[in-house]
């Protein structure tokens, strides 16, 4: 009995596991519901590779102490909320530019 419920435990911490991707991790210090504009002091960043992949995952040359990113759904979220967002780069261009990418957010306890 003690190993089927270790065994369910393995199989859910994978299950919650991060998609593979580049994240930023901080805290949300100004929301503008109007625009939908979100400014976040970021604390952190990490990347989640596939270990099969041939790509290296991207590292921050000058990562930023502070990003302004848009969010679908502003009234969700509130100043000084810890959030995550992943980078989603939808272009061609080997340059990350701040301008261009999107960012999927979700908050994080």
């Amino acid at each position: 009995m003690s190993l089927l419920i270790l065994g369910i435990c393995f199989v859910s911490v994978g299950c919650f596991r991060s998609s593979e991707g580049t994240y930023l991790l901080g805290d949300i210090t100004e929301i503008n519901e109007e625009n939908g504009k979100m400014e976040m002091k970021i604390t952190g960043s990490f990347t989640v590779s596939d270990a099969e992949s041939n790509t290296e995952p991207y590292q921050f040359e000058e990562k930023p102490d502070s990003l302004t990113i848009r969010v679908s759904s502003p009234q969700k979220y509130e100043e000084g909320q810890r959030i995550q967002a992943k980078v989603i780069k939808n272009y061609e261009e080997d340059v990350w530019d701040l301008d261009k990418l999107e960012f999927e957010v979700e908050e994080v306890s």
